[in-house]
C-alpha cells in the first residue's frame, strides 16, 4: 500500500557483534549463519537501525513498541536502555557474552556462554536461562534478576554502590 510506513524488511548489516538497544523498541535475537534484520509480523512501529563499525544500534521513539528480529553469527555485546526488551528465540551459543540493562530495559536471555558479564542498573529486569562457566554480575540496589534455569560453574556478584563483592562456586 501506498501509505504503508515501513518496510517489510531491512538492508543486511554487515558483520557486527554488538547490539545496542534504545528507546521503546523490543529486538528478539535469533541465532543464525546469516546476519540480517526484519521487522516482526506483528510490529507496528518504526525503527532506525545504524551501523557504525561492528556496532549495530537500533532505537525506536515511538509511543508503541516497534518489534524486530536480529539474527546475529557471533554476538559479544547487548546494550538495552529506556522501555527496550531484548529477547532470544532459542539458545546463543558464544564463548564470551556482555549484558548491559538500564534504565527500564527488560531482557529474557537464553545462552550458553564460556564468560557471561552482566551489568543491571536503575530498574532494569534480567532473566537467564542456560549455562556458563564464569558469570560476573555488576548491579546497583533496584533491578531484578531471575537466575532460576540458569547454571554457573562461578558467580561474582559485586554492588557498585556498596562496594561489596560475594562470590560463589559451584559443583
Amino acid at each position: 500500500m501506498a501509505d504503508e510506513k515501513q518496510p517489510t524488511k531491512i538492508a543486511a548489516p554487515k558483520s557486527f557483534n554488538k547490539v545496542i538497544i534504545s528507546g521503546n523498541v523490543e529486538v528478539t535475537l535469533i541465532q543464525s549463519g546469516n546476519e540480517r534484520i526484519s521487522y516482526a509480523d506483528d510490529n507496528t512501529g518504526n525503527v532506525k537501525v545504524m551501523q557504525y563499525g561492528s556496532e549495530l544500534k537500533i532505537s525506536s521513539a515511538d509511543q508503541g513498541p516497534a518489534k524486530i528480529i536480529v539474527y546475529v553469527k557471533d554476538i559479544y555485546r547487548v546494550q538495552a536502555s529506556g522501555d527496550a526488551v531484548v529477547k532470544t528465540e532459542g539458545k546463543l551459543d558464544v564463548k564470551y557474552l556482555q549484558l548491559i540493562l538500564k534504565d527500564h530495559a527488560v531482557a529474557s536471555i537464553n545462552a550458553k556462554t564460556e564468560s557471561l558479564y552482566t551489568i543491571i542498573e536503575d530498574h532494569a529486569d534480567l532473566k537467564l536461562s542456560g549455562s556458563t562457566n564464569s558469570h560476573s554480575v555488576v548491579m546497583s540496589n533496584t533491578p531484578k534478576l531471575n537466575l532460576d534455569r540458569f547454571a554457573a560453574l562461578k558467580t561474582e556478584m559485586s554492588n557498585p554502590t556498596v562496594g561489596a563483592t560475594q562470590m560463589a562456586l559451584s559443583k
